[in-house]
C-alpha cells in the first residue's frame, strides 16, 4: 500500500512537462505535500516559482488519485513496486548524492536495496582474463552476504550478475531502460533469473520506455550510489565505468580496480586509476572484503577449525603437500563445481590457499591442540 504523500509524488511525475529540477524542487521545498495539493490555491504565489501559468493550472485541474490508483493497480499486476524518494524503502545511501532519483520502478526484493553493496562495472568487451578473475572475485564477495550491484550490461556487468546467481549471492540489476523493456535483449533471461532468484531489477525511467544512450550514464550514478565501494574490473579511459567511477568519487565511495598488463586497451582505465590513486589495486578478494568487514581472518591459536566432512577430506590431503586441482579432483571425487566452490569456501576462512598454476596448499595456521 501506499500512504498519500507517496501517491502525490506519483502523481508529479505523470505530468508531461514535470522535469527531475521541478519535481525535485517541490519535493524539497514542501515538507508536507498533501497539505500543498489539497491547498493548491493558498499555495500558488510559491508554485508559480517553479511552474509557469499553464503548468499550475494542469496541476490544479488535474488534482485526484483516479488515475494514480489506476497507475499504481497496473504496476501491481506486473509485480512491479514504485519506491518514492520519500519511502522508508528508499536507500539511505542513495539519499546522499547530488541528483537522487525521484521514484525508483523495482520488480524483485526491494529489501536488497538497504543491503551492503558493492558496485561492479567494467568493459561491455571483456578479455578471458577479467572475465575469469572477475567471476571469481565477485563469487568470493556476494558469499559474504555483500550485494553486487551492476548495469545488466554485455561484458562484465553480464559475468558479475551470472557469478553471484552461481553462488545463490543477490544481486541488483540497474537498468538504462523501463522494467518492461529490458536492454540488451540478449539479458531478457537474466533479467528474468535475477528476480526469481532473490535479486532486484531497478530503473527510474517508466517501466515501457525504451533504452535511450543518455541514459546510460544517467543511471550510472544510482549504480555508485547504492554502494558503498566500486569495483572497476576493466575498462579503458573514456568508458562508461569511468563516468561510473566518477560519480563514486564524488560520493565519497572507495573505488577499487583490478590492475592488468600495460598494453591491454581494455584495462588503461584500470591501471591509470590505480596509479594516480584514484583506486585501490585488487589482488585477492581479501582486498574488497576487508574493507566491507566481512573479511574472516586467519584462525587464530583460540580457533577450533570446524569442518565438513568434504571439507575435512581436502583438508587431510593437503597437510605438508601442495596439490593440483585436478590431483584434488581425483583424491576426493569430488564434481569438479563442488570441490571449486569447498575450496572457495575454505580460502574465504584462511584455511587453504590457491597458488599459481591451479595448485592449493594449507594456510599458516596455529591451532590448539
Amino acid at each position: 500500500m501506499y500512504n498519500k504523500e507517496e501517491k502525490y509524488i506519483i502523481w508529479l511525475t505523470t505530468f508531461d512537462f514535470m522535469s527531475y529540477k521541478k519535481a525535485k524542487s517541490l519535493i524539497d521545498n514542501y515538507e508536507n505535500l498533501e497539505e500543498v495539493f489539497c491547498n493548491l490555491s493558498n499555495h500558488k504565489s510559491e508554485l508559480l516559482k517553479i511552474f509557469d501559468e499553464s503548468e499550475y493550472n494542469e496541476l490544479k485541474n488535474n488534482n485526484n488519485f483516479l488515475y494514480v490508483d489506476r497507475l499504481i493497480n497496473n504496476y501491481e499486476q506486473l509485480k512491479i513496486e514504485i519506491v518514492t524518494i520519500r519511502s522508508n524503502t528508499y536507500p539511505e545511501l542513495l539519499q546522499e548524492i547530488s541528483s537522487p532519483p525521484i521514484l525508483l520502478y523495482c520488480k524483485g526484493d526491494i529489501s536488497l536495496l538497504k543491503s551492503e553493496c558493492l558496485a561492479v562495472v567494467g568493459s561491455r568487451r571483456c578479455t578471458k582474463y577479467g572475465s575469469s578473475v572477475g567471476a571469481q572475485i565477485v563469487k568470493d564477495v556476494s558469499s559474504s552476504n555483500i550485494t553486487i550491484v551492476s548495469g545488466l550490461a554485455e561484458g562484465i556487468d553480464t559475468v558479475a550478475h551470472k557469478s553471484c546467481l552461481e553462488v545463490n549471492g543477490k544481486t541488483i540489476a540497474v537498468l538504462g531502460s523501463g522494467l518492461l523493456s529490458i536492454f540488451p535483449t540478449s539479458n531478457i533471461n537474466l533479467a528474468n533469473q535475477i528476480v526469481e532468484k532473490g535479486g532486484l531489477l531497478v530503473s527510474e525511467y517508466k517501466p515501457n520506455e525504451p533504452a535511450l544512450n543518455f541514459h546510460f550514464p544517467i543511471r550510472n550514478r544510482i549504480i555508485a550510489g547504492l554502494s558503498k565501494a566500486i569495483f572497476v574490473v576493466e575498462a579503458n579511459e573514456k568508458s562508461g565505468s569511468m563516468h561510473t567511477k566518477n560519480y563514486a568519487l564524488e560520493y565519497n565511495r572507495e573505488v577499487f580496480s583490478l590492475p592488468a598488463r600495460i598494453n591491454d586497451i581494455y584495462s588503461i582505465g584500470c591501471n591509470k586509476i590505480i596509479q594516480n590513486g584514484q583506486a585501490r589495486m585488487v589482488l585477492s578478494s581479501s582486498d574488497i572484503l576487508e574493507f566491507y568487514d566481512k573479511f574472516i581472518d586467519k584462525f587464530s591459536k583460540n580457533k577450533v577449525l570446524e569442518l565438513t566432512i568434504d571439507e575435512q577430506i581436502i583438508y587431510d590431503n593437503l597437510v605438508g603437500q601442495e596439490l593440483h586441482f585436478d590431483d584434488l579432483l581425483k583424491i576426493t571425487k569430488l564434481e569438479t563445481k563442488n570441490l571449486a566452490t569447498l575450496l572457495m569456501r575454505m580460502e574465504l576462512k584462511g584455511i587453504v590457499e590457491k597458488i599459481p598454476g591451479n595448485y592449493y596448499m594449507l594456510k599458516d595456521l596455529k591451532l590448539d591442540n
